[in-house]
């Protein structure tokens, strides 16, 4: 059975969500540190937006999460 986007996204922000989670980290502070929105990181994790695949890559270095590990990805741009 083949996901949708939407479905992809949803897990991806659900990933995400729980690595800042464990990490110990706020919506606050990840915001901060990549120059976002807290808004902005909310849609990501509620899968309503997808990351850019730079800013994919900053969420991952900073919560020191290996992207190999997250859910298959819905079509990104750079």
């Amino acid at each position: 059975m083949t996901q949708s986007r939407r479905e992809r996204a949803e897990a991806l922000g659900a990933a995400l969500k729980t690595a800042r989670q464990q990490a110990g980290l706020s919506m606050e502070e990840v915001a901060e540190h990549l120059e976002l929105g807290v808004e902005v990181l909310a849609r990501v994790e509620r899968g309503v937006m997808v990351p850019t695949i730079p800013t994919l890559s900053r969420l991952c270095a900073m919560m020191k999460l290996d992207p190999d590990s997250l859910p298959d990805l819905p079509e990104l741009s750079d």
